[in-house]
C-alpha cells in the first residue's frame, strides 16, 4: 500500500453505510471486522457505477465470467476509532490496472471527516469460471484507472 493516506478529495465515487448497535466491540468502538463486510457489501456499488447500472451489463448475472473479478489479496490500514453511531461515507477508486489484475483503493470515512478511519486496497483477478484461468482487464475498468502518485 502506498504510505499516503488518501483524504475525501481523492475520491470520486462514494456510496453510504449506517454503523450498526452490533457493529461496537466491548472497547465501544466499531470492530475492525466490520469495515471488510461493509467493502463486501458495497462494492457491488462501485461496479455498477463503473458498468453503468445492473440492468446495462452482465458482469453479475452468472459464472461463466466476471468483470468483479476474484478477490487475490487485501491491505488494510485502520486510522482512527470510530463509535456507534455514525453514518459513513465509503470512498472507492481503482489505482493500478495490470494485464490480468487490478486494484481498488477504498477509503470509510465519518460523515463530514477529512481524513479516513480505514483504508484497504483490494486486489482482484479477472476469473473465467467455465475455463478455470484468469482473463485480461477490460477496457471499461482502464476508463477509471486513477493511479496513487
Amino acid at each position: 500500500m502506498k504510505n499516503r493516506i488518501l483524504h475525501r478529495k481523492d475520491y470520486k465515487f462514494f456510496t453510504t453505510a449506517q454503523t450498526r448497535w452490533r457493529d461496537s466491540d466491548v472497547l465501544g468502538h466499531i470492530n475492525h471486522t466490520v469495515y471488510l463486510s461493509l467493502l463486501e457489501t458495497k462494492s457491488r456499488e462501485f461496479m455498477d457505477f463503473i458498468y453503468g447500472g445492473e440492468d446495462q451489463h452482465d458482469y453479475h448475472k452468472d459464472l461463466d465470467a466476471t468483470n468483479g473479478g476474484l478477490l487475490a489479496s487485501m491491505q488494510v490500514r485502520y486510522i482512527k476509532q470510530v463509535h456507534h453511531p455514525a453514518q459513513l461515507d465509503i470512498g472507492s477508486r481503482i489505482t493500478r490496472i495490470g494485464t490480468k489484475s487490478y486494484d481498488i483503493h477504498h477509503g470509510i470515512f465519518v460523515q463530514g471527516e477529512d481524513e479516513p478511519s480505514f483504508q484497504s486496497i483490494h486486489t482482484f483477478v479477472k476469473f473465467d469460471f467455465k475455463k478455470q484461468q484468469s482473463i485480461p482487464v477490460d477496457k471499461v475498468l482502464s476508463d477509471f484507472l486513477e493511479e496513487v502518485v
